[in-house]
């Protein structure tokens, strides 16, 4: 069972949802709901705890999304993850 993350994290996560799929903010400039979306690459096909993204059903699940037509074509779509993510902390600065 996956360990619940601790209270920093929980608020990273709640602010990604507040600012919806970064896919859909980036290339139409809407909001949609998103869930989190983490980078793999962690090894043994672990997810990382430390670079995440917020992505709608589509972008993540569903048949655009990165785990249906895999990281490579998901990416010539839509920007490598660690792209959009820097674009998300850029938009996200205090």
């Amino acid at each position: 069972m996956a360990k619940r993350p601790n209270k920093e994290t929980q608020a990273k996560y709640n602010k990604m949802v507040d600012f919806g799929c970064v896919v859909c903010q980036k290339v139409y400039g809407v909001y949609t709901e998103p869930c989190i979306h983490h980078f793999t690459g962690a090894g043994m096909g672990l997810k990382s705890t430390e670079k995440y993204i917020p992505l709608c059903h589509t972008h993540h699940q569903g048949k655009k999304g990165i785990h249906h037509i895999g990281t490579k074509n998901w990416e010539s779509k839509f920007g490598s993850q660690q792209e959009l993510l820097d674009w998300y902390i850029g938009k996200n600065e205090t």
